[in-house]
Formats: C-alpha cells, structure tokens, sequence
C-alpha cells in the first residue's frame, strides 16, 4: 500500500476534526454582533411596518379621473362658445324680424 494517500487522508481528517473542534463555541464577538442585527431587524422591521400603514392611508391617485374631466370641460367649454355664437345668431335674426315688423306695422296700421 502506497503510504502518501493514507498520509493525506489523515491529515484531511485530522484537519477537519480541529476545524470541527474549533467552530463548536461561540465567539462572543460574534455573538454580541448577531444579538445587534437581531435588535436592528426588529426595529427595521417596526419602522416597515409604519410605513406601510402610512401608505396604506394614502389616498387613491386620481390623475385620471382629473384628466377626464378636464376634457369634459374643454368640451362643455366649446359646447358654451358654440351656443353663445347660436344666441348672437338668434339675437340679430329677432332684432331683424321686430324691425321688419315694425316696417309692416307702419305700412299697414290697424283701424
């Protein structure tokens, strides 16, 4: 049997029982370390927590329902200009027709 492979073997056992042996304890610096994320996850955690709730109290976006009814007031805007021209149209025909009236009145006078 070839004494290098069994050497190497032994080593690598040997190698893994001493790091076995030297992770079983905690480090207390480690310890101390893990207790201090374990604190700041919870108080992250806490801080999400509100900020959820204030997101949730948030009210809906309403940037299309305020785009919608913009273009219905442009339009009952153009519907207006158009009625107030058909009002100006209808005053000058009823000025034209009281005065054509008049005209038939004059000419032909009631007795």
């Amino acid at each position: 049997m070839n004494p290098m492979p069994s050497r190497m073997l032994r080593l690598a056992a040997a190698s893994l029982l001493c790091l076995s042996f030297s992770s079983c304890g905690d480090d207390p610096q480690l310890v101390q370390k893990r207790e201090e994320q374990k604190a700041e996850i919870r108080r992250l955690d806490g801080e999400l927590k509100v900020l959820q709730e204030k997101i949730s109290q948030i009210p809906a976006d309403k940037t299309s329902e305020l785009s919608k009814l913009k273009q219905d007031s442009d339009l009952q805007k153009q519907e207006i200009e158009n009625l107030e021209e058909e009002i100006a149209s209808l005053q000058s025909k009823k000025a034209e027709i009281e005065k054509a009236h008049e005209a038939y009145k004059r000419k032909y006078v009631i007795r």
